[in-house]
């Protein structure tokens, strides 16, 4: 990784612009360490995304929910799970509220591929950040991330 320059320009401009092309850079690099894991344990990428999707809070949600943030409908949300409950990484369990309705969970396996992506992320940061200064990260990704979601809502 490049050391910052001391010679950038100071113009709110530039550095914004220079921001945006980091990240950038870094959402490729990341877009490829997702590839990567999901051809290690045989998934598409999309797969992935959606046990990322369902390890990132710890609440049971929904195949509407997932189709929410997927953005997908009905019937792919319905494949994809039925993918990935054929690959025992997550269960359908119904709904104690609303027997209507099932809540999607992963299991012990899905937990697994969790498992290595995070332990991807840990090296990385271990690699790229300093730390005196992951509680500065810390604080700019949770930032980014609600700028990020109200950019989705706009």
């Amino acid at each position: 990784m490049p050391a910052p320059s001391s010679s950038r320009s100071r113009d709110p401009d530039r550095l914004l612009d220079e921001a945006v092309a980091a990240f950038y850079s870094g959402q490729v690099e990341h877009a490829h360490l997702v590839q990567h894991l999901a051809v290690v344990h045989q998934l598409n990428p999309v797969d992935l995304r959606a046990l990322k999707f369902l390890a990132a809070i710890d609440e049971d949600r929904t195949p509407k929910d997932l189709g929410r943030y997927l953005e997908m409908g009905t019937g792919a949300v319905t494949a994809l799970l039925d993918r990935l409950v054929k690959r025992g990484l997550l269960e359908r369990v119904r709904n104690p509220d609303d027997r209507r309705s099932v809540r999607i969970q992963l299991t012990p396996d899905g937990f697994a591929v969790i498992g290595s992506l995070r332990a991807a992320y840990r090296r990385a940061l271990q690699e790229a950040l300093p730390a005196e200064h992951i509680d500065v990260f810390i604080e700019f990704t949770e930032r980014l991330s609600h700028a990020l979601r109200d950019a989705v809502a706009d």
